[in-house]
Formats: C-alpha cells, structure tokens, sequence
C-alpha cells in the first residue's frame, strides 16, 4: 500500500474565456509552482457542486442513477401498486400538480410517459411546475429548449411556475406562496424574454426567482401534489406551507425528500463506488470535510447508500481545523489510513476580495502539506471536483463573473513520476479516482488512468 492524499480545491478551476481574471502567480504562489514543477494538467468535469461532484468521482456517473431506474417503467407504472395508490388519492373535481426537476431530455421522457399512465384512470386538470437544478448559467439554452418542447409535445396540460430549486427549499416561502395560492406574482408568457433576463442577469438555475407562465394554477384544499424528482430535495417547509391551507396530506415524490412521506421508489444503490473500489484493494480512507456536507459526501462514497462503511471515515474541519498545521499533520502521518482527502471549498464566497482572502488561505495550507507529503514521502494529487460559476460584486458599483467551470486542475506530486519519465493522459474526475486507487495500490484495475509512462519518441522530441 502507498499512502496517497488528495487535497480537493472544491470550486476552484480553471479560469474560462469569460471569467473574471483571479488566479495568479502573485496570489497562489504555491499553487503556481507546483503547475511547473510537477506532472500537470486541466481534466473536464462536467460537476458545478459538492454533491454532483462527488457522485460522478465515486460512482463514475454524471446523471442521477434514479434516472436509469425510472427508464425501466416507461411502459408498466401500474405494475407498482404505489402508483395506484397515488391515482386513488385523486379526487375527481381536483387539479393534479405535477413538479418536475428539469435536468435533461431525459426527464421529459419520463414525465410524458407518466402522464400517459395518469390519463389511463385520470381526466383532471394537470399543471406542470418546472424546477430547476441546474448551478450552470450555460445551461439555459437547454432550458429554453425543454420549455418550448412541453408546450408544443404535451397539450392536454399547461406550465405553471417555474422556479429554482433553492427556491423552493428555502425557509421563507411567502413569494412563492402568494403566487400557488393566489396566482400574484411575475408573469411571464414567452420564455425566450425570460431566459434572455435570467442570462444577463447571470442567475444560476437553481436560484430563479418564482415566476409562472399560465393562469388557473391556484392550489385548492383537494389537489393533488406530485414531486417528480431524481435526486435529494429538501420540501419540509414547502409541505409545512402548503398544509396550512389544506387538511390534504397526501403528497407524494418519486424519490425520498425531506417532508414528502410517500415516495414510489427508494434510492437505487451503485454497484460501482469509493466505497466497493477501496474494498477490492483492502484499502481505507479518511475524509476530511465541513460536518453539514459529512452526510451527503458519505451518501454517494458509499454508493448511494446511508451506511456506516468499514472502509470509510470521516474527520470533522469545522472551526478552521486545516489551519492547525501539527494536527493535520499528525493525521496524515500517524493515522493508518491509505487515503486522506482533504475538501477545502470556495463556493460561499461573496464578493471578489473574499474570493481572493480564500484563494490566499487555501494556497497557504496547499505549502505546508506540500512540504509534509515530500519529506514523508507521501504521494500528493492536487485538484477538484467541480468549478464554480457565479457573479458577485467587486465592490459598489461592479459585479464580476467568475467562471471555472468545465475544467479542473489535476497535480500529481510523486518522486516516482516524473516529468522527464511521465506525462498526464487527458479524462475526467472519474479516471483520477481510479488513477488514486491505482496508486495507492497497483493490483487495482478498475478503469483507465491518467498517469501514463510517457515513450522513447516522445522523450527524444521534448529534448
């Protein structure tokens, strides 16, 4: 076994075109050096937060695999007697809202052959209220196209709200409400118009604003609610709300969320995980994160499951641990754990000089552990899960957008690999989990890495 540390800058990469500059010699001085000293490269990642992130390095999948499970009832939804329990809570002169998370073409599948199963029993009024996930500003011109196709493929119902999912969990739900229980609020019938202002304003997806498209949405005291949804969501206070003015509790989701207590599926588990691959290779991992992400990072290490694993830890970073250089220390060189990885993130910045205090903090703590791996020698990777994309203030009067999306760093800082002997395939975070775990132990052989012996043409070229 080779001990290995993964420092995860979460929320750092690299800068595209149309970002604000901020990273530079000056500010990341370590960071810098290490890009020209060691094996590096820029690897894709197709991940904007800590939960996609995590799920695509553990499970290798960039989609919900709840996606994949719901594929195989297209046709046969009234098999699941779940369903006709939903249909049978229905009353007959009531609307039926249906939320539907909007990620992809995939899920207009799924919810037209949905409504097809509805309409089999059901004639009611359905109004279809989009939620949207998505961290990427980029990803509007995918939601204005899934916009358009349910207006013109799905005729028999009608676009309510659309709103961000952060919206929607969130705590103060009096704009929101006002506009389901009383149809007050922004309006707005051509989406292009919309969209176009969500773009300029760079607003995330997943914080849009409630607005609705459609009137006769208002929800009364006997309509059903259906979340159609394919991953975690927290609607406890959205529920808490909506009881207020109606004895209806019936209401239900595709999946397990917070607040909704009849789902139709449990979460499907991955057969391929963090979890199953260190078990092949009889290795363990420390993780260190904040304690309000421990739960979700554990949830998709372990392959979507809420277990206590054998092979997985977790140590606590809360109150600014990894400043503490000796205790850090002591836990990468004492601890009899095979791999320890390190979640520094960035993504709550507010404003520019934050973001560069951060970048500062985070370039300091990247030295000191740096400097303990080569004197231990103990194998460092340096990268990230995920890049933010986002827009916050310079100072009164500026705003800058900052974008490191699509594109991570990746360093491998080992003795064994070097520059002159080695060089870095191109891939993704999934190839350098299984370039980690190659690492820590070379009889694993789970999926292509990105370490690559580099050959004697090469080598003769680069003299």
């Amino acid at each position: 076994m080779k001990k290995t540390v993964l420092f995860l800058m979460n929320g750092f990469g690299i800068e595209q075109l149309d970002s604000y500059s901020i990273y530079s010699a000056k500010l990341m001085p370590n960071l810098d050096n290490y890009t020209k000293k060691y094996l590096f490269s820029s690897i894709a990642t197709s991940s904007y937060n800590l939960v996609s992130g995590y799920r695509t390095f553990s499970t290798g999948s960039k989609n919900p695999l709840s996606s994949s499970l719901i594929d195989n009832y297209i046709d046969k939804f009234e098999t699941n007697q779940n369903f006709n329990f939903y249909l049978n809570s229905i009353k007959e002169d009531s609307k039926i809202h249906l939320f539907l998370a909007l990620d992809s073409e995939k899920c207009l599948e799924h919810i037209k052959s949905f409504l097809k199963f509805i309409r089999t029993k059901k004639q009611n009024k359905i109004f279809i209220h989009l939620v949207l996930t998505s961290d990427n500003i980029d990803s509007y011109k995918e939601i204005e196209r899934l916009i358009n196709k349910i207006m013109y493929e799905i005729v028999d119902c009608k676009i309510g709200i659309i709103v961000g999912i952060n919206l929607l969990n969130a705590i103060n739900l009096v704009g929101f409400m006002n506009m389901f229980q009383k149809e007050i609020g922004e309006k707005w019938r051509e989406i292009t118009k919309k969209i176009s202002s969500l773009v300029s304003m760079k607003t995330e997806p997943k914080n849009v604003k409630e607005f609705f498209m459609n009137e006769g949405f208002k929800f009364d005291n006997n309509d059903s609610l259906f979340f159609f949804n394919y991953e975690y969501a927290d609607l406890t206070n959205f529920i808490k709300e909506i009881s207020k003015i109606t004895n209806n509790d019936n209401y239900f989701s595709m999946f397990p969320i917070s607040g909704i207590k009849y789902p139709m599926f449990a979460f499907p588990k991955s057969g391929i995980s963090m979890n199953n691959s260190l078990a092949k290779i009889n290795a363990k991992a420390l993780i260190l994160a904040n304690s309000r992400n421990i739960k979700q990072i554990n949830y998709y290490c372990c392959g979507l499951q809420n277990i206590v694993s054998p092979q997985i830890s977790f140590a606590k970073t809360d109150n600014d641990l990894l400043l503490n250089q000796n205790l850090v220390k002591a836990i990468i060189k004492n601890s009899d754990y095979d791999l320890i990885i390190i979640n520094f993130q960035i993504d709550s910045v507010k404003n520019v000089d934050e973001l560069k205090n951060k970048l500062t903090k985070l370039d300091s703590i990247l030295g000191y552990v740096h400097d303990f791996c080569i004197e231990n020698k103990i194998s460092l990777f340096i990268s990230s899960l995920y890049g933010i994309q986002k827009e916050i203030p310079v100072d009164n009067f500026t705003r800058a957008f900052i974008n490191f999306a699509s594109k991570v760093p990746f360093i491998v800082i080992d003795p064994n690999f070097t520059k002159n002997n080695f060089m870095l395939g191109i891939g993704d975070i999934t190839n350098m989990a299984h370039t980690i775990y190659t690492n820590i132990n070379s009889n694993y052989n789970g999926g292509e890495v990105l370490i690559k012996k580099k050959n004697p043409l090469i080598k003769m070229l680069k003299k």
